[in-house]
């Protein structure tokens, strides 16, 4: 029996070395993706949070730029949504520029990653802030037919959207905006950066709106 029990102590050990190696190389393989993507917004060597092709809304020079980043599934972010962003967008118009940015809470917020994906999706086709709003109205239903019936509702090419939804393929781009936030200094959701200032929690539009005034005033605005 011994030699039998050293055989299948050697095939368990090379089988958890090998499982061991291909983590390795499957972490090593998306990083250097990760960097290869980002690699143009590299400054002095560390990585910068870049709003480039998110979704947002107001002119790219405006004087002041926030990002939000995010979780659809956060019940603050929907708070946010729903009573605060539609004030900044009415007092503000083309001052600012509003940038939404993903930071799922995959650990608290189960849905959270595959909602990201879908919002991206349909921001592929020109639709993301009515899907936004959709889930953000009702985060008790993301699970994925969920998300699909929603796309739907917004008017969404549905087979486009199935597959971009059924491929993960922007669960990449989840990754990428996650990462840039915590190099922020983001922690959780809501979480924003105005003008590159890191502003976290459930922050009132009086809040906001100090903050954004003292910008535009030093902007000359």
């Amino acid at each position: 029996d011994r030699p039998r029990d050293e055989s299948g102590r050697y095939l368990r050990t090379a089988a958890v070395s090998a499982a061991v190696l291909l983590f390795a190389l499957a972490f090593f393989a998306a990083g250097y993706w990760i960097s290869d993507r980002r690699g143009g917004e590299e400054n002095g060597g560390e990585m910068t949070a870049s709003a480039s092709d998110d979704p947002s809304w107001g002119p790219e020079d405006a004087a002041v730029t926030i990002e939000e980043f995010g979780d659809f599934q956060c019940p603050y972010c929907a708070q946010f949504a729903q009573l605060t962003l539609p004030r900044i967008r009415a007092a503000y118009e083309d001052r600012v520029r509003y940038v939404f940015r993903d930071f799922p809470l995959v650990g608290i917020h189960p849905d959270a990653q595959k909602a990201a994906e879908a919002a991206q999706c349909a921001h592929e086709q020109g639709l993301f802030w009515s899907y936004h709003d959709h889930l953000f109205a009702d985060q008790a239903s993301l699970s994925v037919p969920d998300l699909k019936r929603y796309a739907e509702q917004v008017g969404a090419d549905t087979n486009e959207f199935n597959e971009c939804l059924d491929s993960g393929k922007n669960g990449w781009e989840a990754l990428l905006d996650a990462q840039d936030g915590r190099q922020a200094g983001v922690s959780g959701t809501p979480a924003f950066l105005i003008n590159g200032i890191l502003l976290p929690g459930a922050v009132s539009f009086e809040q906001f709106q100090a903050i954004i005034d003292q910008a535009l005033a030093g902007a000359g605005d």
